[in-house]
């Protein structure tokens, strides 16, 4: 055999070598790394607490990239606030005297506002330019690469993860990118399931059909409306809202309906669809004249020539008033409000109780 195919053989061997040596490193580092995968999707699907599944991936990807120095950071989707999701002794030199985050690399921006490039590699940090606000930071722990992943949680904050290397202490390309796609299928999952958790509450308080709450949502919340008016001597009315259309009830013009309710309303006062031809609607109010200028404005909002081909809303409805406290329970609000509204007798229009009686208007309750 030549010396050149020794060569050439022992060349081969030694590729090989380093090719299995390489291969049973991944294998190692893959096992760990997903060692305890079942256990962790099944604490994702029982629902633990955010932060505890957080802190729980930060010791994950912390022990699995011993050799690097991983920096946990959240931002809002502008970019504009940003905060550490934990700090150390090796953060605490990138806060102020105050304990805020300050002074934010431009590449570091610039990733966090591409949702659609998750991860990135930067090399030779500690000379560039856009990683010049925290030179600092790199020259002291001699950093000069990072890799970074981003996880958006839908509610406007943007999770980051950055793991800085030293030159002579980098991990194999493949292995770093395991990792970073680990982390982001798990904060992927965490957010999946906090987003189906929010959708079973929502489904669970609020009618479908017209966004509107349902009855037990409402009087759970309007209760409590009425625990704070009683504890601050405050004013509350509950209205009664009856639909007079006759025809089957259509889900189109009914959300129609709900959706020109809210608008006449604040933000903040509680809104329920209680029956099937039935709205109800408990507000704080300063002056009992406060739930007639409501009652008038959703009445005058019908009027709106854009609602002309709802058959619902060209119906109308008819309006029943109560407070409190001339009544003290959610119960007898409802009732009073009730009977209020049928008093109409399919008219459109407002009606008000008080102490028993019914009135036009407020002006009437004191009147000789």
């Amino acid at each position: 055999m030549s010396i050149e195919s020794s060569k050439s053989l022992l060349d081969e061997q030694q590729a090989l070598r380093s090719r299995v040596s390489f291969l049973e490193k991944e294998r190692d580092f893959i096992k760990n790394l997903y060692s305890d995968m079942s256990q962790m999707m099944q604490i994702i699907s029982k629902g633990a607490p955010l932060s505890s599944l957080l802190n729980r991936f930060r010791e994950k990807i912390k022990s699995q990239l011993s050799q690097s120095y991983c920096l946990f950071l959240v931002c809002d989707k502008d970019c504009l606030q940003w905060r550490l999701q934990y700090s150390d002794l090796v953060s605490e030199s990138l806060l102020n005297s105050k304990g805020m985050l300050v002074d934010i690399p431009q590449a570091l921006i610039s990733f966090a506002a591409a949702p659609s490039c998750q991860k990135r590699h930067d090399s030779d940090i500690h000379n560039a330019a856009n990683w010049q606000s925290w030179q600092a930071f790199l020259n002291t722990h001699d950093f000069s690469d990072v890799s970074m992943v981003s996880n958006s949680d839908e509610q406007g904050a943007i999770y980051i993860m950055l793991a800085f290397q030293k030159h002579h202490q980098q991990l194999e390309s493949d292995l770093m990118e395991t990792a970073l796609e680990a982390y982001c299928s798990w904060l992927d999952a965490v957010f999946i399931r906090e987003k189906a958790n929010y959708q079973l509450l929502e489904d669970n308080h609020r009618d479908p059909v017209t966004g509107l709450l349902r009855r037990f949502s409402f009087e759970n919340s309007f209760g409590i409306v009425l625990k704070d008016s009683r504890r601050h001597f405050q004013r509350a009315a509950m209205f009664s809202i009856q639909l007079l259309s006759k025809k089957k009830v259509d889900d189109e013009e009914l959300r129609v309906l709900a959706e020109l309710i809210r608008e006449a309303v604040r933000e903040n006062d509680l809104i329920a669809h209680y029956d099937e031809r039935e709205l109800v609607m408990g507000i704080r109010i300063q002056n009992l004249a406060d739930a007639e200028v409501v009652a008038s404005k959703l009445l005058e909002s019908m009027q709106q020539e854009k609602y002309a081909s709802n058959s619902l809303i060209e119906s109308g409805v008819s309006i029943g008033i109560a407070f409190y406290p001339e009544h003290s329970s959610l119960e007898t609000l409802y009732q009073a409000a009730h009977f209020a509204a049928n008093s109409l007798k399919n008219m459109s229009g407002y009606q008000i109780e008080f102490h028993g009686a019914l009135y036009d208007t407020s002006s009437e309750f004191y009147s000789l």
